[in-house]
C-alpha cells in the first residue's frame, strides 16, 4: 500500500482554491470526529500539508496551533501567509476558516537542509514495556481514536481512579506509511488527554493551544512502535498544561508537545 492510499493521506489531501497558490480547500472528514467538533491534531496536520505545498523545499519543524472555535465536519479553507522566507528558516501562518469564520490559526516554522550540531539524551520517562501494555479500546462516539493503534501503559488507563494525570503507551499508524511531519503533528494530540486520569466524568478534553516540535522523522520497521508519554502536572484557573514526548523504542525523542486544555 502506498502512502496516497492510506486513510490518513486521503483525508489530509488538499485542493487548490482557484488560482491562488497559497489557498486551499479540504473537506474535514467525519472519521476525525472528536469529543467536540473535529480533532485538533488533524486540523493542525492540514496546516502542515498547506505549508509543505507552498514551500516543498523546507522541512516543518515547529507547529503552534490556537483553536478559536469548534470545527465541524464539512468544507474548510486554508490560507497560507508566509511571514518570512529566509536562507535557512521560514515562518508561515495558516488561517483555517469555515463559513467565513476562523476556527484555528497555525504558525509553522520550517527549515532548509542545514548542517548543525546534533545530540539526543534518551528519555527517562517511558511507558511500561510493550509486553505489559493493554490494548486501548476507544469509546464508540469518538471516531478519531480509530486513526491509530495504541497499547496503553496499564498504570495510565484513562478514566480510572489514578491521581497522577499521566497517559503513556505505544503507538503506530493503522496502515503502513512513512512517519512524516503531518502524521507526527496529528499523533502528538491524539492520545487520550492526561487530565482524564484525574476525574470521573473526565475533564480537560478541550484544546486551547497546541504546540509540537519535531526533532526528527523516524523510520518504523515492521512490528515497531513509537512510545508516547503525556502528563498535565499543573492546572490553574481552569487551564492545564500537558507536556508530552514521542520517542523511538530506544527512547530517542522524535517530537515534543505542549498543550493547554480547558479544565474549568
Amino acid at each position: 500500500m502506498t502512502a496516497e492510499e492510506t486513510q490518513f493521506d486521503r483525508t489530509t489531501t488538499l485542493q487548490r482554491h482557484g488560482h491562488d497558490l497559497r489557498s486551499f480547500e479540504v473537506s474535514l472528514d467525519d472519521s476525525w470526529a472528536s469529543l467536540r467538533g473535529v480533532h485538533g491534531g488533524y486540523v493542525s496536520a492540514l496546516a502542515v500539508r498547506a505549508v509543505e505545498a507552498v514551500m516543498p523545499d523546507r522541512a516543518v519543524r515547529t507547529v503552534n496551533s490556537t483553536f478559536l472555535r469548534p470545527s465541524a465536519i464539512g468544507s474548510a479553507r486554508l490560507d497560507v501567509d508566509v511571514l518570512r522566507h529566509g536562507r535557512s528558516m521560514s515562518t508561515a501562518v495558516v488561517n483555517i476558516t469555515q463559513l467565513e469564520r476562523t476556527i484555528a490559526t497555525v504558525r509553522v516554522t520550517s527549515i532548509a537542509p542545514v548542517a548543525g550540531h546534533d545530540w539526543s539524551v534518551p528519555s527517562s520517562d517511558r511507558p511500561a514495556s510493550i509486553d505489559r501494555a493493554v490494548l486501548f479500546t476507544p469509546p464508540p462516539p469518538i471516531l478519531h481514536f480509530r486513526q491509530a493503534q495504541l497499547l496503553l501503559d496499564p498504570d495510565t488507563v484513562p478514566m480510572s481512579d489514578g491521581s497522577r494525570p499521566r497517559v503513556a503507551g505505544h503507538v503506530r499508524p493503522n496502515e503502513s506509511r512513512p512517519i512524516d511531519a503531518a502524521w507526527l503533528t496529528m499523533i502528538g494530540d491524539w492520545f487520550p488527554p492526561s487530565p482524564f486520569r484525574r476525574f470521573e466524568p473526565p475533564i480537560g478534553g478541550v484544546s486551547i493551544d497546541y504546540s509540537v516540535h519535531i526533532h526528527r522523522l523516524p523510520t518504523l520497521a515492521e512490528g515497531e512502535w513509537l512510545e508516547g508519554v503525556f502528563e498535565a502536572a499543573n492546572s490553574a484557573d481552569g487551564i492545564a498544561l500537558e507536556r508530552g514526548v514521542l520517542t523511538t523504542a530506544d527512547g530517542v525523542a522524535v517530537a515534543e508537545t505542549f498543550h493547554t486544555r480547558w479544565t474549568g
